[in-house]
């Protein structure tokens, strides 16, 4: 059967669609996500849309599933403008219960378990919501959390739900969960007490999915969804919290719409039922309009991973045969670090991308050697401005695959794109770096009751074209694509009192230097001096040399110390690198002195740091995150 590009695929509108809004030169239709994903598969009725460990559902199945499920909440009480609170892994159950709130007419309120945990009222509570979806594994992690929010039911979901019968026990091995979720349920003391606050909760339902969709199959009733008004709000999503406490943005119903249009017609050299490997949850916006809704509405197929390692990542991709991802950088290094792939075995991955976080060239260039020595043809398309102005605004699948190496791309079809002097306002000019503003037709509403950073991200010119000022240091490059270089903020100020941005030193690593990944951080070293260290994790042949290596790294970048990681801890939360952590890890940092001598220096936000003198061949001696 001869494969269909995804740029020529023939779209059936519903017979009601009309354009309704056109931002940017994008017109948005009077039609839902679910629908305008449906409006190109109609002739895909055939392909398989989600294939969850080899259980799977065409687009022709998938209206039948959609309704019944909306069926299920109805029965519930869940009606248009009801608050659903989903906290759930890549599933089936999390993006069939999303078509169904939407066709419903329900907002999506969409949180990462971790940030639940930590404040569920935050999360439910002041989102006027009652109702949670959870997967039954999450349950004892939150139920403390549960007695101060105002959840009146609690809709459990099981990994074990649409697995095949001779996989039920795939995740009974608690060594697949996340890190955090394994200590807890593996924790009796922390397991009892759990089991003792959920004792207390009557006055919260406690209900299966399984038992949901059991009504909805079982409905006789022909459920009239609501007129379709994409100015409604639609999904809340949630900021990362990379650089402080996660806001609620507030995309209405024209924002995953416009993902779809924005993409009409490119020939993205993808192909209808083309494999795409799924690792980041609805959770994100990402996951949501990029990694989901977007795919969908090419035609292909979503292969899902509910609990994800990036240690797998590599085998994943050959294994099941995948053509597309989009995934973090650090899941690609991580592959790259482990070369555990023969020659060849990559052959039918067309498409690696990720987003989310700048990447050095130094690493840009093992990632793409990688993928050439795994069968590969394509370098990593690497994506940037996601979040609140819509999924992966800038591209970088139209540069010279030849030439490309870790620059962000070009804007796509419907977003406006302009680098400016945080001083003056003036547009920079190409070469010169500035704050990269976004005008995007994808772009979210606002943030939840919070009209000051509104404010502060949006502004709408005299033109009446609404902006957004990422805070991302950007730079126009010869070709016109731009390149994110990283955020204002990170940054400090030298002695003579000029800006000094640490993505300048990152991005200066040298390919063949020993240095697999690393990240730069500066720390108070006193009243007058801000030191610059570097956080090193190392290429496997020189694991082990850490003591030479402390002066080799300093003096070619002119770093003040070096600490070494077996590898860097990613967020549970965005699964990228954990930069809080990095940020605030104030201790074991080795510079160079004299005589086969090494200074350990130790900062602290609030003191002065502590300074001792070592023997350099102690450093592969010490405990801890160092490598031994």
């Amino acid at each position: 059967m001869e494969r269909v590009p995804t740029y020529k695929m023939v779209r059936e509108l519903p017979s009601n669609a009309k354009v309704v809004k056109t931002i940017n030169g994008i017109d948005l239709y009077n039609i839902n996500t679910f629908q305008n994903i449906m409006s190109w598969n109609q002739h895909n009725l055939d392909v398989t849309a989600f294939e969850y460990f080899g259980n799977k559902i065409t687009y022709g199945q998938l209206p039948k599933f959609v309704d019944e499920y909306a069926k299920g909440f109805d029965s519930l009480g869940i009606k248009k403008d009801s608050i659903v609170t989903m906290s759930l892994p890549v599933s089936n159950e999390y993006y069939l219960s999303l078509f169904a709130t939407l066709n419903i007419g329900a907002i999506s309120n969409n949180v990462n378990f971790l940030f639940l945990r930590n404040n569920m009222a935050r999360y439910t509570l002041e989102k006027g919501s009652d109702t949670i979806m959870l997967l039954d594994v999450y349950l004892p992690l939150v139920a403390e959390q549960l007695k101060k929010s105002n959840i009146k039911r609690v809709i459990l979901t099981s990994l074990n739900d649409y697995l095949p019968e001779e996989q039920r026990a795939l995740f009974a091995d608690l060594s697949k969960m996340p890190k955090k979720v394994r200590e807890y349920l593996q924790d009796p003391i922390k397991m009892s007490k759990a089991m003792g606050e959920l004792a207390k909760l009557r006055n919260i339902d406690f209900i299966n999915m399984s038992e949901i969709i059991k009504v909805g199959k079982e409905s006789k009733n022909e459920l009239v969804y609501p007129d379709v008004d994409i100015t409604k709000d639609s999904i809340y999503s949630y900021t990362s919290g990379t650089t402080g406490d996660p806001k609620c943005i507030v995309f209405t119903e024209q924002s995953p719409n416009a993902i779809i249009e924005m993409h009409k017609g490119l020939d993205l050299r993808d192909y209808v039922g083309d494999r795409s490997l799924v690792v980041i949850p609805a959770s994100h916006a990402t996951g949501m309009f990029y990694a989901t809704y977007l795919q969908l509405a090419k035609g292909k197929t979503l292969v899902l991973q509910p609990i994800y390692d990036k240690k797998s990542f590599a085998q994943d991709l050959k294994d099941y045969r995948i053509n597309h991802t989009l995934s973090a950088a650090s899941f690609y290094l991580e592959a790259a670090a482990q070369d555990n792939i023969k020659p060849g075995e990559l052959s039918e991955l067309t498409r690696p991308c990720s987003g989310g976080e700048p990447i050095s060239k130094a690493n840009a260039h093992l990632v793409n050697e990688w993928l050439k020595k795994a069968g590969c043809k394509e370098k990593i398309a690497i994506g940037g401005g996601a979040g609140e102005v819509g999924s992966s605004a800038l591209t970088s699948y139209e540069l010279n695959q030849e030439t490309k190496t870790n620059e962000t791309g070009y804007p796509i079809p419907g977003v406006l794109v302009k680098i400016v002097d945080p001083k003056t306002g003036e547009i920079v000019k190409k070469g010169e770096r500035g704050i990269l503003h976004i005008s995007s037709a994808a772009s979210a509403d606002r943030y939840l009751n919070d009209p000051e950073a509104t404010a502060n991200y949006y502004y709408v010119d005299e033109a009446g074209i609404r902006w957004a000022n990422l805070g991302d240091i950007a730079v126009q490059n010869d070709d016109n694509s731009i390149s994110m270089l990283g955020r204002a903020s990170d940054s400090y100020i030298d002695e003579t009192g000029e800006t000094k941005y640490l993505f300048d030193i990152e991005y200066a690593l040298s390919e063949d230097d020993p240095i697999m990944e690393w990240e730069i951080s500066a720390f108070k070293a006193d009243d007058k001096k801000t030191d610059v260290v570097a956080q090193v994790v190392l290429k496997n042949d020189f694991i082990g040399k850490e003591a030479e290596l402390v002066n080799y790294i300093c003096d070619k970048y002119h770093l003040d110390g070096v600490k070494f990681y077996d590898s860097f801890e990613t967020s549970e939360v965005t699964g990228k690198r954990d930069y809080q952590l990095l940020k605030h890890d104030y201790e074991g940092y080795y510079s160079p002195y004299k005589d086969g001598q090494l200074i350990l220096k130790n900062y602290s936000p609030d003191n002065p740091a502590k300074a001792f003198l070592v023997d350099a061949q102690s450093i592969n001696r010490i405990k801890g995150r160092l490598s031994k």
